[in-house]
């Protein structure tokens, strides 16, 4: 498989009220395989927010390189940017802060065909009403405003007005979150079905390890901004590597009664990304940290076919693959 998103060393920062800098992305390198859905975890705090807004650069990194579809994005100037947008679209957390709700259903969906200059005003309003039929929009709604539709409803708007322009790569921010549970197994359905329709690549993030399981090929497990973790999902969820990544495995509810697990529980709270802990970043919340772990900064590397992972302890027991 080719990557159509290829991340290096990417380090982001903002300035706070202190003299020190914020370090929210810490030196992150990954790559999005075509046709895949990356889900992206961690708990609020760890960076994967900011991460997503950086593949679209809504976000500028502070040092590193992105690529897609094997161009440099910052190299490109703004009115390039304009262009390849139209090949990466987000859809957000929360839909009614995203939607102008000053405009309808349909200019809100119709309104990137006529920001790129898509056919003609009739060719645009018929892709409209047939993409607002492929989510599941009636067609009289469609001269609605966003605030007469439930959170549900909303969402499915954002997502018709991410997939009009027939992306190549979504970038979807905690995209059902907000949504009662019956109603995120419908967004969940969609985002499926529009996948295989319409040959999307998703990079997915969540804190909801039940979500992520159920819609990501692959994982990334992120902690204080950087990746601790990465594997297909069914490795990651039955061979966790990682000591934090077992810990938030380990708190998924399980309805099955046959087999009991042992929940970690996490000490301290997440330490300030302004004083980053010497060594390892989550030595200070490990339950199996040793002396080492405070002045070694583990590597991310290989701990199983297809598996990576950061932690001093791996490589010292030998599951180094």
């Amino acid at each position: 498989m080719t990557s159509i998103l290829k991340l290096s060393n990417i380090r982001k920062e903002f300035t706070g009220t202190s003299k020190k800098p914020i370090i929210a992305i810490d030196h992150v390198s990954l790559s999005v395989e075509r046709g895949k859905t990356l889900g992206i975890v961690g708990e609020s705090g760890s960076g994967k927010s900011t991460l997503g807004r950086i593949m679209l650069r809504l976000a500028e990194p502070t040092s590193g390189t992105i690529e897609f579809n094997g161009e440099d994005l910052l190299a490109r100037n703004p009115r390039e940017m304009r262009a390849i947008r139209s090949k990466i679209q987000m859809i957000f957390q929360d839909p009614m802060a995203s939607l102008d709700p000053r405009m309808t259903v349909r200019e809100l969906v119709r309104e990137p065909l006529d920001i790129h200059k898509i056919g003609t005003v009739e060719e645009r309003n018929r892709a409209v009403e047939e993409i607002a039929k492929s989510v599941g929009i009636a067609q009289d709604a469609l001269e609605k405003y966003p605030h007469e539709f439930s959170g549900g409803q909303r969402q499915r708007i954002s997502i018709a007005r991410a997939v009009i322009n027939r992306p190549e790569l979504i970038v979807a921010d905690e995209p059902v979150s907000a949504l009662d549970v019956s109603i995120q197994a419908q967004i969940l359905n969609l985002l499926r079905s529009l996948k295989e329709e319409l040959n999307l690549t998703f990079v997915f993030i969540s804190h909801d390890l039940s979500v992520v399981r159920y819609f990501a090929d692959e994982v990334a497990v992120m902690y204080l901004g950087n990746i601790v973790e990465y594997a297909p999902t069914e490795e990651i969820f039955s061979n966790p590597k990682h000591p934090y990544t077992q810990a938030l495995i380990s708190a998924v509810p399980h309805i099955s009664t046959d087999a009991k697990r042992e929940r970690i529980i996490l000490t301290g709270d997440i330490p300030s990304p302004t004083d980053l802990p010497s060594g390892c970043h989550f030595h200070t919340r490990c339950p199996i940290a040793k002396d080492i772990c405070s002045t070694e900064t583990p590597k991310f590397e290989q701990v199983a076919p297809s598996h990576l992972a950061s932690c001093l302890l791996l490589a010292s027991k030998g599951t180094k693959a």
